[in-house]
């Protein structure tokens, strides 16, 4: 337990300084409030079925259940509060080893990074000046091509007056996929 306290501090160390980005033109959400809350409210380990953040500085964050691992909640953030746990219904129920394998270890996510790869898929869309649709964060195949990798995936939608894009990244920032009308 003692373990876990030092990297949830360090963890929401480092979230300190993504909270604030320098791409201002991207409202990011206080991710280290958001984040301190849900540790308080659910404790370690915090285990991400998917992440979403939206254009308006909210988070949709699905978590998997510690205590029924077979079950998935969601969690939304949006000015500086948390909702209580809302029940994910799935149409084909996953087992919990599948859930398992999907699922990404919270403390594995380096927010820091999220800045220099909206700055990335912006070069790689040249679209210098795109609005941020969302940013999401799952498992999955890079260009949903099978390539039965299934590796925790960020995806960046973006779109402008003429074109729209997405750049997908792996956990470490490098590029995996890139899609643009």
């Amino acid at each position: 337990m003692r373990r876990w306290v030092c990297v949830l501090l360090l963890l929401l160390s480092s979230l300190a300084s993504a909270a604030e980005p320098a791409a201002a033109d991207y409202r990011w959400p206080n991710l280290t409030d958001f984040l301190s809350q849900l540790i308080h409210k659910l404790g370690p380990p915090v285990k991400v079925y998917k992440l979403k953040l939206d254009s308006s500085g909210g988070v949709d964050l699905w978590v998997q259940d510690q205590g029924r691992r077979d079950l998935i909640d969601s969690y939304e953030y949006e000015h500086g509060k948390i909702s209580a746990p809302i029940p994910i219904k799935f149409d084909h129920y996953p087992t919990i080893e599948t859930l398992d394998r999907h699922v990404i270890e919270l403390t594995t996510i380096d927010f820091q990074r999220l800045p220099g790869m909206l700055a990335s898929a912006r070069e790689a869309l040249n679209l210098p000046d795109a609005r941020v649709s969302g940013i999401e964060l799952q498992r999955g195949e890079p260009g949903g091509k099978p390539r039965y990798s299934n590796i925790p995936i960020w995806t960046f939608r973006m779109d402008s007056a003429r074109h729209d894009g997405s750049v997908q990244f792996d956990l470490a920032g490098q590029v995996l996929h890139v899609d643009k009308d």
